[in-house]
């Protein structure tokens, strides 16, 4: 497995794209800021961009539209641009912190559906995304990655910060 995101070609002009990352990455990488000096909640908060919990945080940062009834085209679309929206992230981000570890979230995925113990935010993190891309950063883990694992279901970019080593990292 390659540890940059795959670059999907530009959406035709006819296709009917999710937003642009408001601000772009640097305005995520201002959300990522924010997120590594907040603290952690001693019980888990759901907000309208994420949840937080004891020792780590998970937001989204781009969100395309739903795509169960869209056009193939234009789902093939808002896939292929949210693609382009965590590989530009992926690039800006690695530029502050390095190249980043990928973490395939399979295993966590197939822990969870065994009902088996698996760390937040890897726990929520799994059934969105296939693969993260993490940083250590000051005694936490930085990392973002981008969905569906489903098809129908909305486009996504998501951030997390927990505690720790970044996953995969050992």
């Amino acid at each position: 497995m390659t540890n940059e995101p795959r670059r999907a070609a530009r959406p035709s002009p006819v296709a009917r794209p999710g937003p642009e990352l408001p601000g772009g990455p640097p305005a995520a990488l201002t959300v990522l800021d924010a997120l590594c000096a907040r603290p952690f909640p001693e019980q888990r908060e759901h907000t309208a961009v994420g949840t937080s919990g004891p020792g780590f945080h998970l937001v989204r940062l781009w969100t395309g539209g739903p795509l169960w009834d869209a056009d193939p085209a234009d789902a093939a679309a808002a896939r292929e641009r949210c693609v382009d929206e965590l590989v530009a992230l992926v690039e800006v981000v690695s530029l502050r912190w390095g190249r980043p570890v990928v973490h395939d979230l399979t295993d966590a995925l197939e822990r969870t559906a065994r009902g088996l113990p698996v760390p937040p935010p890897l726990d929520a993190l799994c059934g969105l995304v296939p693969r993260v891309y993490a940083w250590a950063v000051g005694g936490r883990w930085v990392g973002v990655g981008a969905g569906p694992l489903e098809p129908g279901q909305p486009c996504q970019v998501l951030a997390a910060v927990a505690q720790g080593p970044p996953p995969g990292a050992g």
